[in-house]
């Protein structure tokens, strides 16, 4: 049995080494061929190749494409072409896109504006807790809805660290201690009135005391 194997392993070998696989360029005209339908969004730019995997009898070519959906919005969409070794002749097999990243269409508020936001949201919110300061951890994610309406909302989420001090008045916090919250906030984007806003519902008091 193993003897059968080995024996397809060398063959399926001598095939691809006889038989010139697909190049960069086919592959970049069948992902061309294939946005050109429609389906995806308008292709605006493709570059590549981003690597290449090569298998006994498939080949993919990986590539980074820029598209214009209909409602305008411009995404950063993986792709790849993936071809399989016929007999002797390598056929197309698919185009798949396997990851989408929404491109911001909204600059985000400058650090110290979206810091004093966070401030003025987290200043009177839990009770036992007195807030010192907040501090932004790295930088902002775009992030938009996924919907099919004509304005889906849109915002930024950051990595916050919440400085505060125990007052006492609620049963976990020590009067005087140091606390510290870590966590995901988010700046929501009104269009309406060109303003940025917290979304609340992540506001939650959940502080770790400070050795």
């Amino acid at each position: 049995m193993k003897a059968l194997f080995l024996v397809g392993m060398l063959f399926s070998l001598a095939a691809l080494g006889q038989t010139q696989s697909p190049t960069w360029e086919a592959a970049r005209a069948a992902i061309e061929n294939d946005f050109a339908r429609g389906d995806h969004g308008k292709l605006v730019q493709l570059s590549g190749p981003d690597r290449r995997e090569l298998g006994l009898i498939t080949v993919r070519w990986h590539g980074t494409a820029l598209v214009q959906r209909a409602d305008g919005t411009r995404w950063r969409e993986r792709v790849l072409a993936e071809y399989k070794l016929v007999g002797d002749v390598w056929e197309l097999a698919r185009v798949h896109v396997y990851e989408s990243t929404a491109l911001a269409d909204v600059e985000a508020p400058r650090k110290e504006q979206a810091e004093s936001l966070f401030m003025a949201a987290w200043k009177d919110r839990c009770e036992g807790y007195d807030i010192q300061g907040v501090t932004l951890d790295g930088e902002p994610r775009f992030q938009r809805e996924t919907t099919n309406e004509p304005n889906p909302k849109r915002w930024y989420v950051y990595r916050v660290k919440v400085a505060a001090k125990g007052n006492g008045k609620f049963r976990l916090s020590e009067d005087g201690a140091s606390y510290e919250n870590v966590a995901q906030n988010l700046l929501l984007w009104n269009p309406a009135d060109k303003s940025w806003s917290v979304e609340q519902r992540q506001l939650r008091c959940s502080f770790t005391k400070l050795r």
